[in-house]
């Protein structure tokens, strides 16, 4: 193993990953990632390596075919990394997981997998606007640290659309059903322990309620119009034919949020950070068109904090209370706090790989380095010097620790160690202060 510009600690945390690859792949996974917490510019693959220090190692196309070619899968890499997770920060308990997708916006018509897509971001109501580039479904577990909600993604998948799979003659799979795919994968792989999969509306229904492993319950927001039915009637002694699987039509959550009489539960919930008085319905009926005939529990929502309209969430499991339905809820934002530091700090845009392996290999890159980093800092990090960023006197105070804040540590960890180390020779030093100062020297 070359002696790698990250910090000793975190080469140590990426040694479980030895598993996945070659030994030869394994010393390119190692620089990546170590280029990939350390780059300050556009993480192209390039651009990471030089800021791993690792210019003249290999000749560069190997890092290149280490994404077109090497035999590794994301998959064996996320429930690797998903081990790390639950051991270290999820040992009991129930595992809350987080589904969402995500757009990659890239030019150029010849990037394999890539089409054009409806821009979350740009689009409103009434005006859609779409642009080039990759659709990635990602699958993350949720943590509590610093008494703030973490999500850590684990699992992706890269999303065709329905117009290029028919192009390429390769089946079409929906967004629901690729997610789907990453909570089989991590189910399967703990079937001893409980699993929460929180989802917004796109992904709360039949796909991934329908068939779900029994380990799992799917929290998420329903539908004011759903179609809800009483459970089935007790079938009579001897009655011929097919067994009812549903019950009476019952009204809808619009009927009773329309309702001038509905009688309406106060109740006290902590979301999004702070403490909110809501008003609730608790409605339990079968929601048969995505959930058949089991029974769940829907909760009609009022006053909830930025939403000028009623609201709906459900869950699988009608045992559970109204406020964990929906404290659990408002933590499916934490994934969209992901997606917005792995785009703008590591890079999940940049990679400019235009094969299709290549392609289905290089963004998870930044969501996985996202998940190690914060996992370093909670494990090796927070108690160190590094950890102690310089304050400015224009702002002296800092509420909570910022995934940036972890980022930085990271990176003054790593020079620190390279170059204040006590032992090591005028000339060591200066041998290892040059990738620094010509990488700084060369930012544009």
């Amino acid at each position: 193993m070359l002696d790698p510009v990250i910090v000793a600690s975190f080469v140590q945390l990426l040694q479980a990953f030895s598993g996945c690859f070659t030994s030869p792949s394994m010393d390119s996974f190692v620089t990546l990632m170590a280029g990939w917490a350390l780059d300050l510019r556009r993480h192209t693959v390039t651009e990471v390596i030089r800021a791993a220090g690792a210019v003249g190692r290999k000749h560069i196309s190997s890092y290149h075919r280490f994404f077109s070619r090497a035999r590794w899968t994301t998959d064996e890499v996320g429930l690797t990394l998903a081990a790390l997770l639950i051991e270290r920060l999820a040992p009991k308990g129930v595992i809350r997981l987080v589904v969402d997708d995500t757009l990659g916006r890239h030019t150029g018509k010849r990037i394999s997998g890539a089409s054009m897509h409806r821009d979350p971001l740009l689009s409103t109501g009434r005006m859609p606007f779409f642009h080039w580039g990759h659709v990635w479904v990602v699958l993350a577990i949720e943590v509590q640290l610093f008494d703030k909600s973490w999500a850590l993604p684990v699992l992706f998948r890269l999303h065709r659309s329905e117009k290029r799979c028919k192009a390429e003659k390769r089946p079409y799979f929906k967004l629901t059903e690729e997610a789907r795919q990453l909570v089989l994968l991590l189910a399967q792989r703990y079937p001893e322990r409980r699993f929460e999969l929180i989802g917004d509306s796109a992904y709360t229904n039949g796909s991934l309620i329908k068939g779900r492993p029994s380990n799992v319950t799917v929290i998420g927001r329903g539908r004011l119009d759903s179609a809800l039915y009483a459970p089935p009637p007790t079938r009579p002694r001897g009655q011929m034919g097919r067994p009812r699987v549903r019950g009476k039509r019952i009204a809808s959550p619009a009927w009773w949020a329309r309702r001038k009489s509905t009688r309406w539960e106060k109740l006290d919930v902590f979301v999004y950070g702070r403490a909110v008085t809501l008003r609730v319905r608790v409605i339990d009926a079968l929601w048969y068109v995505a959930a058949g005939s089991e029974v769940v529990r829907l909760v009609l929502v009022r006053d909830f904090p930025g939403h000028e309209k009623d609201d709906v969430f459900v869950s699988t499991d009608p045992a559970l209370s109204p406020r964990h339905i929906i404290e659990s809820f408002s933590k499916r934002w934490s994934l969209e706090v992901t997606f917005h530091e792995a785009k703008g700090k590591l890079g999940f845009e940049d990679p400019q790989n235009r094969t299709e392996r290549a392609v289905e290999r290089t963004a998870p890159l930044a969501l996985i380095s996202y998940s190690l980093t914060v996992l370093w800092y909670i494990q090796h990090g927070q108690g160190t010097r590094a950890a102690q960023l310089p304050t400015l006197p224009w702002y002296t105070h800092k509420a909570g620790t910022t995934f940036g804040d972890m980022l930085a540590t990271l990176r003054r960890a790593s020079w620190s160690e390279r170059l204040f180390d006590p032992a090591s020779s005028p000339s060591e030093l200066r041998k290892r202060l040059r990738p620094l100062v010509d990488y700084v020297a060369s930012a544009a």
